[in-house]
This record gives structure tokens, C-alpha cells and sequence, in this order.
């Protein structure tokens, strides 16, 4: 198993946001000394906004007449960052300077919206499932719809679809109506994400290097193997993505025949990592199914 070279120069950008705009930025040299910055977070198919949170050392921020609302974060490799953007809950102290370190928490999309906001919707029989999405979402002030392509054929049946309460309870409410299609609706960032866990998979990566072994448990749905793979962390692995593996990892620690096939493939169901600017700080750890 090779390693990424490219995975080396690790970067983290940081832009906070006040409700009149962006106020100030913390932005990583993709050569020379960089700020020291960590960020750890866990998405999981849970229907909740996950939570990141984010250790800066030395960091300056007027708490008295400013208040950021919003934060916006760039984070991977040279050449291979991810967006994340959410809402701040809280901004810290940890320890004082010098090298003090100051804790942010940020919901991964708006809080606000997300408890708060409420729909009034009543879509017909064979009313496009998109349609109905596209509808909810910019009550929930998210900017793009990205669909599955079994999702995207997915019509409301049976009886009209009706809900007037928040838009987090409708969402719940078309899981259920789609629940043997396994559809999971989910809001990441500024995206308002369908997909149908058990045919729709958003992109194919390969796993080029792993920090330990991977580990077996039974526990699935029909007794499906549950594996958890831990690795420096891929920043373009999402949830539902089929992360492939090398095969013999699983030969040498289950005893398992692999004959001429030399991987192995997860459906990514959990996904946590730690990951920093400057030291040894880079992780994450997938579980997902066999496929």
C-alpha cells in the first residue's frame, strides 16, 4: 500500500462571519510556517447536525464588540479541500497566552433552521420526491439539492403527502414513507442531501493506506458484517460513499478467503476524524458494511 504524498501538506482555512458578512479569516501558507489549527467531527446517518469543533492556538478575537454567528472552514490537502460551513455555538478560552488556545463549536449547517423552521406542504399523488425537497429547502436557507439516482426517480404514492410543523419533521416523515428504499435525507453544510443507503452511492475511493487493522463485528441488518477501518483522513469520503479496501488486510485478520479478489468494499455509514495543521494530529475512523 503506497502513501499519498500529496496528503502530506495538510491545510485549514478559517473565515468567521458576523449577520452583516465576513469579518475575519485565518488562512494556511501552502509553503512555510503554518497557524496551528485542529478540527475533529463525526457524521453519522443519525437525522441531527453534527457537531465540529475547532483548537486554535494563539488566536486573537474580539469577543466584546463583535459577535460571530457563522464560520466557514476549508480543510484536507494542498489541492484537496472540502468546505464546511455552520453555525457557531460557542467560542472559548481553553488556556491562556502565551500559546493559548482558543475553542470554537459549530454546528454543521444553521441551528436555527433546522429546529425552527416550519413548512406547510401538500403535494399530490406522483409528486416527484425532488419536488417535495426542493420545497423544503430553502426553508432551511440551504442553497443546493444533491439526489441519489434512485432518490431522484422516487415519487410520493399511496396517499397525498401533507405536513404543516417544521421542516425537520417533514423530512422524517419522508424517511418513513420511502423506509424499505432505506432513503436517508440529510443537510450538510449548504446541500440538502437525499439518498437511498441501499442502492445510491455518491462516489467510488480507494484506500491507499491504513493506520491499523481493520475490525469485524456482526450486528447489521441480516447479520451483515459492521467494519471499522481506521486511516489518515480522506476529506472527499462522505457518508454512503463505498470506500475499497485491500483485500488481504482482511485475509491476514479474518482468516477470510479472498482467492483472486484483491479488495474489498464498505458502504461508509459513520465517519469521525481529527485532524490538524501541525503535528502528528491526522486520523478518522469509517465504519460502514460490506458490499
Amino acid at each position: 500500500m503506497g502513501i499519498n504524498l500529496e496528503r502530506y501538506n495538510r491545510i485549514i482555512n478559517l473565515y468567521f462571519f458576523t449577520n452583516s458578512g465576513q469579518v475575519r479569516s485565518i488562512t494556511c501558507p501552502h509553503r512555510g510556517r503554518k497557524p496551528s489549527i485542529e478540527i475533529n467531527g463525526t457524521f453519522t446517518e443519525k437525522n441531527y447536525l453534527p457537531t465540529i469543533n475547532i483548537v486554535v492556538k494563539n488566536l486573537y478575537l474580539d469577543l466584546t464588540d463583535t459577535t460571530y454567528t457563522r464560520i466557514r472552514i476549508e480543510a484536507g490537502y494542498e489541492g484537496n479541500t472540502i468546505p464546511l460551513e455552520g453555525t457557531i455555538q460557542s467560542i472559548y478560552q481553553e488556556s491562556p497566552g502565551p500559546e493559548g488556545t482558543t475553542v470554537i463549536q459549530v454546528q454543521n449547517a444553521s441551528l436555527g433552521n433546522w429546529l425552527d423552521a416550519e413548512v406547510n406542504l401538500n403535494f399530490e399523488i406522483g409528486t416527484p420526491l425532488a419536488t417535495v425537497l426542493e420545497a423544503i429547502k430553502p426553508k432551511l436557507k440551504v442553497s443546493q439539492l444533491k439526489t441519489g439516482a434512485k432518490a431522484a426517480t422516487l415519487n410520493i404514492r399511496d396517499t397525498p403527502f401533507m405536513h404543516t410543523g417544521t421542516a425537520r419533521d417533514a423530512i422524517a416523515k419522508l424517511e418513513k414513507r420511502f423506509e424499505e428504499y432505506e432513503l436517508g435525507i440529510f443537510v450538510r453544510s449548504n446541500m440538502l442531501c437525499a439518498i437511498c443507503k441501499n442502492v445510491d452511492f455518491a462516489k467510488t475511493h480507494t484506500l491507499q493506506y491504513m493506520s491499523a487493522p481493520p475490525q469485524k463485528n456482526t450486528g447489521g441488518k441480516a447479520g451483515t458484517y459492521y467494519t471499522t477501518i481506521t486511516a489518515p483522513w480522506m476529506p472527499e469520503l462522505d457518508l454512503y460513499d463505498i470506500l475499497i479496501i485491500p483485500a488481504r488486510a482482511y485475509v491476514m485478520n479474518f482468516q477470510l478467503v479472498a482467492g483472486l479478489i484483491s479488495t474489498q468494499k464498505i458502504r461508509v455509514s459513520a465517519l469521525s476524524f481529527h485532524f490538524a495543521t501541525t503535528g502528528s494530529t491526522n486520523q478518522m475512523t469509517v465504519q460502514g458494511t460490506i458490499v
